[in-house]
């Protein structure tokens, strides 16, 4: 059949073959559009390795995006996950019984967690470490993220007062992370523990505020700049957390254990058709989101993006991949990560190991200075709501001795 087709073509003319002509017009086009689809899809995670028996906690797993695709493929896998939610209710219920249902993986549970409440990240990293023996902890994959349209005007803030986004990607990532030390150096050396955290390009855009890490303080100009900043912060931070954990293990241990076994990456899923883009580009307003990111700009958002499933297959790589196991690294340093290979950082920054040490130390001192002074506020209030519940309780003299008459 392709024979006689082309012996047509030649000998009888291009116009012999029915709809030949507009095939031959319009192919470069579509070989052009399909070449740039398949260079902004990114390359595939090609790690073929099983995750039975292993144990993660996860954060942004439920968004339906690339934190689902991460879910679906890890469980497919075996893994075991502890997934973070802000709420638990009937939505996040049915999310987790489709998982489930889909993967075959019945090691899928749900933990309230709010990143954006610096009490709630406390009580859930004291819930997990009261516990003897130490709980097993292969990893923690942090995905959860906020992103406030950038044409916000009025700081929004969280219950600690922070602004919500420094406050759930950044401060609440920062305080788990900090907080979970100890479950880290209490796995065996031989068990291949990661810390993988995702970063956005914008965080090229960012600042590093040393002095005043959860920016409270610091003027409120637009969304995009404390997005991009609490990106920058948070990497910035990973490094010298993976110093502390190989300092601290190599000081402490007594069973001669390096503390390497612990790795901490920065990944960069890319560029994604994801809720957070779909907030900026329609700024928070349904007919916007509709009009603009539905109709007019979505042929050319497939295209130039990345879908949810695409973005995660670097996380996946950054699971899967030997290259961070403690026996195939060359160097102690945070790896980088991006379309599931290993690039180096950009900003200098990166590079200054005095800035990520005072912004990790600061931060820790402005965290529990915000915790002390919400626990103030709690204790008031309970105070408060125990007095009037006593004065609700209180028996009524008049209603009394009329009884007693």
């Amino acid at each position: 059949m392709p024979l006689n087709i082309l012996g047509a073509a030649v000998f009888d003319g291009v116009d012999s073959i029915p709809y030949l002509r507009p095939v031959l017009t319009w192919s470069p086009y579509l070989a052009f559009i399909g070449a740039i689809k398949y260079w902004s899809g990114g390359p595939s995670n090609t790690w073929e390795r099983n995750l039975h028996g292993k144990l993660y906690i996860v954060t942004g797993g439920t968004t339906q995006s690339m934190g689902t695709s991460v879910v679906l493929d890890m469980a497919r896998r075996g893994a075991q996950m502890i997934v973070l939610c802000r709420k638990i209710d009937e939505w996040s219920e049915e999310w987790c019984e489709q998982m489930r249902e889909l993967t075959g993986n019945e090691l899928i549970y749900l933990e309230q967690c709010d990143l954006s409440d610096l009490f709630e990240v406390r009580k859930f990293a004291t819930k997990w470490l009261d516990n003897a023996p130490p709980r097993r902890l292969d990893g923690i994959i942090v995905m959860s993220g906020d992103c406030e349209p950038w044409g916000l005007r009025k700081k929004k803030t969280s219950t600690d007062g922070i602004e919500i986004q420094m406050a759930t990607n950044y401060a609440g990532v920062f305080h788990l992370l900090n907080l979970m030390k100890p479950s880290f150096k209490a796995q065996p050396p031989d068990r291949d523990v990661r810390i993988i955290v995702t970063t956005c390009f914008l965080q090229a855009m960012g600042k590093c505020n040393v002095e005043d890490p959860l920016w409270l303080h610091a003027p409120f100009k637009n969304s995009r700049e404390l997005f991009s900043s609490s990106k920058l912060q948070l990497s910035l931070a990973m490094l010298h957390l993976q110093r502390l954990l190989i300092t601290e293990a190599g000081n402490s241990a007594k069973d001669g254990r390096s503390g390497k076994n612990v790795t901490v990456t920065v990944v960069q899923p890319g560029l994604m058709r994801s809720p957070s883009l779909r907030r900026v580009v329609s700024n928070g307003s349904v007919l916007l989101l509709l009009i603009l990111y539905c109709v007019i700009l979505y042929p050319f958002l497939w295209l130039l993006t990345k879908s949810g499933y695409r973005g995660a297959q670097t996380i996946i790589y950054s699971i899967t991949t030997p290259e961070l196991e403690e026996v195939n690294r060359t160097d102690d340093e945070v790896k980088y990560i991006a379309n599931c290979s290993i690039v180096n950082f950009a900003r200098k920054e990166f590079y200054d190991k005095e800035l990520q040490e005072k912004l990790y130390e600061n931060t820790i001192k402005q965290i529990e200075s915000v915790e002390k002074k919400m626990a103030a506020q709690r204790n008031q209030a309970s105070k408060k709501e125990t007095k009037d519940q006593k004065k609700n309780t209180k028996p009524n003299p008049k209603k009394a001795s009329t009884k007693k008459d």
